[in-house]
């Protein structure tokens, strides 16, 4: 069985705040979330469908370009799964995730329920580490997933359903 939440950090670590995604996962993986998969991503359309298919809920991480830019600023955005038209998300990445999404729904592979924060990057020139604005933000992501994620598993635990912490992709 797998788990019903997946949270997928998306970006590319060697691209400065682009690497937003995969270090709120890092923490999250130390952090410990029973009933979730916790798994990081480069933003490849196909990569995506095949970690959030089949979920209840899927959390998107990743940094994000918004013009005036104010680095560090966390978007909270909750994704009707019903698309009816392809949308564009403002993705630091070459493809985005309207893309992702149009195709999973014309595949018949959404998550019941997607839930998308974005952190405005700085820059995402090549280099490794985050921008002190964009690391600020980090510890507070990581405290937003956990939150979500504990109110969406609630009703399961009230009902007796065990959580499935045997998920090979969160090691």
């Amino acid at each position: 069985m797998i788990p019903p939440v997946v949270v997928i950090g998306v970006g590319n670590p060697y691209r400065r705040d682009d690497g937003v995604g995969p270090a709120v996962v890092q923490r999250l993986r130390r952090a410990g979330l029973p009933g979730t998969t916790v798994a990081e991503s480069d933003g490849e359309s196909c990569a995506l469908i095949m970690l959030w298919e089949r979920r209840r809920l899927a959390i998107l991480v990743e940094a994000v370009r918004v013009r005036p830019a104010h680095p560090g600023r966390l978007h909270r955005l909750v994704v009707p799964c019903l698309v009816p038209e392809r949308a564009r998300t403002a993705s630091s990445h070459t493809t985005d995730m309207g893309e992702a999404m149009a195709l999973a729904r014309e595949l018949d592979r959404l998550p019941d329920r997607m839930i998308v924060f974005g952190v405005e990057a700085a820059d995402t020139g090549l280099g490794t580490g985050l921008t002190p604005a964009v690391a600020a933000t980090v510890d507070r992501v990581v405290a937003e997933i956990a939150a979500e994620v504990r109110a969406h598993l609630a009703p399961d635990r009230r009902r007796g359903a065990p959580a499935d912490d045997a998920d090979p992709e969160r090691r």
